[in-house]
């Protein structure tokens, strides 16, 4: 199996290196095109390696990707969700492939958040080890005593 590189904002750069107009079109067809190849090797039983659960893994992102891209002609009709599931949906197929821990923590994922006291919702993005830290960050803050004890000052 060819081990891809599914990077979205790595993906479009190299269309343009390759003199090609890079268009939001051509890299929606881009990034098919790599997830319909990975597909026939996983299909063909081309893993390279890659375990029962890494393999299933992928194929459940690609279930995402699909569905994301179904019936787009182009990233620009894509709404900012999508666009999230779409990126992170890769990133994970991307881990996967790359098959390390270091590459799970270091994969780009973003995620949607409400901000507190209103009901605006804003798109974080971070590593995946960052997005960790911020949730136990906030379960730490959850979970810390409401109340003084002896002491409080």
């Amino acid at each position: 199996m060819k081990r891809l590189t599914l990077c979205l904002w790595l993906l479009l750069p190299l269309a343009a290196l390759a003199g090609e107009p890079v268009t939001a079109e051509s890299g929606l067809q881009l990034i098919l095109k790599q997830q319909n190849e990975l597909k026939a090797d996983i299909d063909a039983g081309r893993t390279d390696g890659l375990t029962t659960r890494q393999v299933n893994q992928i194929r459940k992102a690609q279930v995402e990707v699909f569905a994301v891209t179904e019936g787009k002609t182009g990233l620009g009709q894509l709404t900012v969700e999508e666009q999230v599931r779409l990126e992170n949906a890769l990133e994970r197929i991307n881990a996967e492939v790359q098959n390390t821990r270091a590459a799970r923590d270091n994969q780009n994922v973003c995620w949607r958040e409400r901000v507190s006291g209103t009901k605006v919702n804003v798109t974080r993005c971070g590593t995946e080890a960052e997005m960790r830290e911020a949730r136990e960050g906030a379960r730490d803050f959850l979970e810390r005593p409401k109340v003084c004890g002896v002491n409080c000052g």
